[in-house]
């Protein structure tokens, strides 16, 4: 059994481990041998010393080589070593130029291989200018007589020492020296004990025990921890491992300093008393330990997770977003989950199936919504061998009217797809035998659906913001990057770095996370035009083409020159977009950073946007800024190209949608954008006299034809769709026809026109009466100009904003069908002309 002590020591005040009884340590430390594995990290971990020198060479051991290409320092990040960083700073030279060209100067070795003394024949490590700590004194005496001396040529005349025991400091690399054979590091630290006040006393052995060897920063020692810690943090540092996050030894270092006069096993110490330290990866490191270790111990005491009120997704082997074993704890609540059987078939389904955390969260919502309307059912669900189909039909009732965890309104789709999980669990549950005992009435029905939302691809079309918008947030590009962090970036290379992945949004119609894994080879000229080479990984169709326009080749090369100097991440070389840090899988810029680098520039208390429409004071209204998101971009894309008249089978292909239902919604839009301009256009539509002739909707479009300078109701003309006018589209003067404000710029245009041929006829000397023909039509045309201007002005502000914004549309809708002002792909562009300075 062994002997039973308390685990945890209390250092001071109160509170601190009430209410633990007393360990069966001698039982939990043999457990925790079990679990160990002996053959772990060979090479790295030396169980007889207790010490772990990382692997340079190993990529999930966090130590790395001075980026210097003259320099062996070892560091704690892919960067420089502490003295080539200052050389950096103060050199001038960019950070590559830098790295290819710096020398340091040392009188000592950085590689953290302890070398020998480099007098011939001495066995001595080396420790100053590569000598040993005699060979280095005698050196320094002969520099203060000669200051000249070449070191190579002293050494060449010495002679070598014996050797000497070496310190007894387990895993200490140094020479001992002195009655107690400690080396100088370890007699300092001695000197502190109260043992070395004493003359003749030894050297206590717990001391010795307990002691680290000098260290390096690639490495740790579990020595200063007492023996079941040692193994508490052993077994939790090989669990983190397993789930392929790193090893850090600088912070694992820390962590045993802080662990080491707190507690003697880390599984009795509470959480809310674990020592708080400033190093924020460090705290990580000693929760995380923590967690692992307290739910090995609630393993080795055989506790049931069900019955526990959280569930740790690391112990079950939960797998992370990008496929790999999670390393956050992402603790479950199953509080809510008051049905034992329910909690029991969620924790089993999540135990044996290993499902991604995202799958994890949805399934718990699912069952959480499930427990909650069973919980209003006779019996409170608790039985299920007496469930009913009524008690089926109430669950999917729940999840028909489910909200978003916010409150508001959630749409069908995502209520069914939680649904869905919670059928799966339940079906997983019964085929794996863990729920024989459940009433089979308790089963999923045919009609057990939820209908999907009606006109949702419009709805998701309709989400394209504004141009003007889109000029607002361009005239305000110098803010992007603002209080946005991104590894080693400075300030302006994240500014420069956001203004690509902004422009590449808006100019390209690209998805967030097609944009953050463009490679570095995205941009291709052929001819006389460029191609964005992208992946559509949702479709699974890769190095798709997208032609662009020039100013996006910019963008692309504009960024391109920046990050030709950058300091740049392990494995992120082939990509465009550079990730935050050394850590995690994928190599490039994140669909949450694209996202984030969006939402700290538009929430920027400097950016300010305004709407289209005015509030009641006259003002512009303020814009929606959640509104604003990476997606958007692309749907403000289609909704352009849809708005210009461009095919709608060209336009699915530009967008690369797998359904025509999808595009199609977007010129939707465009068709319900028409009909609400004409229905304020018909209302001031008037004849040849200038007099208000209100059409119906219907006589708008159907019992008429667009012309050139308004609408024509002539019976043969409309049925020849325009071609045919009797009159030769003298329109001013015919009865049947009809302008209105949306035909002014053509009307205007057409003025200008009739006044370049009257002097062009003049100059010809043709007839009289052909002048004054056009002096009349001119002059009718000009009046009903002039009229129409006056009729606008009058117009309350409401209903001039109104109808200009209809006429706009209806101008676009008839060039469009003209096929006039066609523009090659990509377009159209809402760039406006870049000014030298602007927005840098």
């Amino acid at each position: 059994m062994g002997e039973v002590v308390p685990l945890h020591r209390v250092p001071t005040g109160e509170g601190h481990g009430a209410g633990w009884a007393p360990l069966e340590a001698g039982r939990w430390a043999a457990w925790l041998r079990e679990q160990v594995a002996e053959g772990w990290r060979e090479g790295e971990w030396d169980g007889q010393t207790l010490v772990f020198t990382g692997d340079v060479a190993n990529a999930r051991t966090v130590v790395y080589r001075c980026g210097t290409a003259a320099c062996d320092a070892l560091t704690r990040a892919k960067s420089l070593c502490t003295t080539c960083a200052k050389a950096q700073r103060v050199s001038g030279l960019s950070m590559k130029e830098f790295k290819a060209v710096f020398v340091p100067v040392r009188d000592r070795t950085m590689t953290g291989v302890q070398e020998r003394c480099r007098v011939g024949g001495c066995p001595r490590d080396a420790h100053v200018w590569g000598l040993c700590s005699s060979h280095a004194s005698l050196r320094q005496k002969h520099l203060d007589r000669d200051p000249g001396s070449a070191l190579e040529v002293w050494v060449a005349r010495q002679k070598p020492y014996p050797p000497v025991a070496s310190c007894r400091v387990r895993g200490c690399r140094f020479d001992g020296r002195g009655p107690h054979t400690l080396c100088f590091q370890h007699i300092r630290t001695f000197k502190r004990h109260p043992s070395s006040r004493v003359a003749g006393a030894r050297v206590p052995a717990d001391w010795l025990d307990r002691q680290a060897p000098y260290l390096a920063v690639h490495q740790f020692s579990l020595a200063p921890l007492s023996r079941l810690a040692r193994l508490e943090v052993l077994y939790a540092l090989q669990q983190r491992d397993a789930r392929g996050q790193k090893i850090d030894p600088h912070a694992t270092r820390q962590m045993v300093a802080h662990l080491a006069e707190a507690a003697d096993s880390l599984a009795a110490v509470p959480a809310d008393a674990l020592p708080h330290r400033s190093g924020s990866n460090i705290d990580a490191l000693l929760r995380e330990t923590h967690r692992v270790v307290a739910a090995a111990l609630a393993r080795f005491r055989g506790q049931d997770p069900a019955d526990q009120a959280t569930l740790d997704l690391t112990e079950l082997g939960v797998r992370g977003k990008r496929g790999g074993r999670t390393s956050r704890p992402g603790d479950l609540d199953l509080t809510e989950l008051a049905q034992p059987w329910l909690r029991r078939v969620l924790i089993t389904w999540i135990d044996e199936t290993k499902p991604t955390t995202g799958e994890v969260r949805r399934a718990h919502r699912a069952c959480v919504t499930a427990a909650r309307a069973l919980a209003l059912r006779p019996g409170g669900g608790a039985d299920a061998a007496v469930l009913t189909f009524a008690d089926m039909g109430a669950v999917v009732d729940a999840f028909r009217h489910l909200p978003r965890l916010d409150g508001s309104p959630m749409k069908n789709k995502a209520r069914n797809g939680l649904l869905g999980f919670f059928f799966k669990v339940l079906d997983y549950g019964r085929a794996a035998g863990h729920l024989g005992g459940m009433s089979a009435y308790f089963a999923r029905h045919p009609s057990h659906v939820i209908a999907p939302d009606e006109v949702s691809e419009e709805d998701e079309a309709g989400r394209a913001l504004p141009n003007d918008v889109i000029y607002q947030l361009d005239d305000q590009i110098h803010l992007l990057g603002r209080g946005v962090t991104h590894g080693r970036l400075t300030p302006g290379e994240v500014h420069e770095m956001c203004r690509a992945v902004y422009e590449l949004l808006r100019d390209t119609g690209r998805r967030p996370y097609e944009i953050g894994e463009l490679r570095l080879d995205c941009l291709k000229r052929e001819e006389a035009h460029w191609t964005l080479i992208w992946d559509n990984r949702k479709a699974g169709r890769t190095r798709r083409h997208l032609p662009v326009n020039v100013e996006t080749a910019e963008t692309i090369q504009r960024w391109l020159a920046v990050r030709e100097g950058l300091d740049l991440p392990t494995g992120s070389e082939g990509y465009l977009f550079p990730p935050a840090g050394e850590n995690g899988q994928l190599r490039h810029l994140l669909p949450e950073q694209v996202a984030h680098i969006i939402r700290a520039w538009v929430d920027c208390d400097e950016v300010t946007l305004f709407a289209e429409e005015f509030g009641p004071d006259g003002t512009r209204a303020p814009f929606d800024k959640s509104l604003v998101f990476p997606y958007a971009f692309r749907h403000s894309f289609c909704q352009r190209h849809a708005d210009a008249g461009l095919d709608q089978d060209l336009l699915r292909e530009l967008m690369d949608h797998r359904s025509e239902v999808t595009t199609a919604a977007y010129y939707k839009i465009s068709a319900k954008r028409k009909r609400e301009a004409v229905n304020v256009m018909r209302l001031h539509t008037t004849d040849r006299k200038g007099r208000l002739t209100p059409l119906s909707q219907t006589a708008y479009l159907r019992g008429s034809v667009q012309v050139p300078f308004g609408n024509c109701t002539e019976p043969s003309n409309v049925k020849a769709g325009g071609h045919a006018c009797p009159i030769r589209f003298q329109c001013v003067g015919c009865p049947s026809y009809h302008p209105d404000p949306s035909y002014l710029p053509a009307m205007e245009d057409h003025i200008r026109q009739l006044r370049a041929q009257r002097e062009k006829a003049v100059m010809m000397d043709v007839d009289e009466f052909v002048v004054r023909n056009m002096d009349e039509e001119i002059a009718a045309y000009k009046k009903r100009v002039d009229q129409m201007r006056d009729q606008v002005a009058a117009m309350d502000p409401q209903e001039r904003e109104r109808v200009e914004e209809a006429s706009a549309v209806l101008r676009k809708v008839r060039a469009a069908q003209a096929g006039r002002g066609a523009v090659a792909l990509p377009m159209p562009v809402v760039r406006r002309p870049r000014v030298d300075g602007a927005g840098a």
